[in-house]
């Protein structure tokens, strides 16, 4: 049986305080490879063109548009072996029930909106690995919970966090997630374009 490992990384904020700078989009996106170690090895392979440090963390903010680097790391994200699922809420179109939600059931909330668009078959005995959300230390169980109390069966075999710099899997669904914010925030749509045949479905959440 085949057996795939998963990874998923949100772009934007959950907070609704638009006067303060909280983001209008909130963007989860998730990546899935039969090959994740060749997916890391890619970012090692980038790493050493570019001379960066062994432990430099792939962040799609932190690698400015119109670089060098980032287009080159879109190009072999175009053609590396996996499939991403995203979804992208627009907060200024959701009720206001939703301002009252706590940020971690906020982010669970649409993180299983996505879940459910990715076929069983395909999580079956998979692991997936998530990025820490907001310092939440047991996201993993938080996550199952409320999988539980959705009537959304588990089928992945683990589900653990990681630190983002620690797993270039979680680096590459940020870039994934990045890239589909920045189309839709500020309508630069040149790294989304890269790997938009990546993507198995991109949802725009309606209410």
């Amino acid at each position: 049986m085949i057996t795939f490992t998963f990874a998923g990384d949100e772009s934007g904020d959950v907070s609704f305080n638009f006067g303060k700078g909280a983001s209008r989009y909130f963007v989860f996106a998730v990546i899935a490879t039969e090959k994740p170690q060749e997916l890391r090895e890619l970012l090692d392979e980038v790493r050493q063109e570019f001379s960066l440090p062994a432990g430099y963390e792939f962040g799609f903010n932190s690698m400015g548009a119109a670089t060098a680097l980032r287009q080159k790391v879109f190009q072999r994200l175009g053609k590396a072996d996996f499939s991403a699922w995203a979804i992208l809420v627009d907060k200024t179109t959701l009720p206001k029930i939703y301002e009252n939600i706590p940020r971690l059931n906020f982010y669970l909330f649409f993180a299983m909106e996505l879940l459910q668009h990715i076929p069983a078959e395909m999580r079956e005995g998979a692991t997936l690995i998530l990025d820490e959300f907001g310092g939440e230390p047991n996201l993993p169980l938080e996550f199952l919970r409320y999988m539980k109390k959705r009537n959304i069966p588990r089928h992945f075999n683990r589900v653990l966090t990681k630190r983002s710099k620690s797993e270039p899997l979680i680096q590459i669904a940020d870039l994934v997630a990045g890239a589909v914010f920045r189309r839709d925030a500020r309508g630069e749509s040149e790294a989304y374009e890269k790997i938009q045949g990546k993507f198995v479905e991109l949802i725009e959440y309606r209410e």
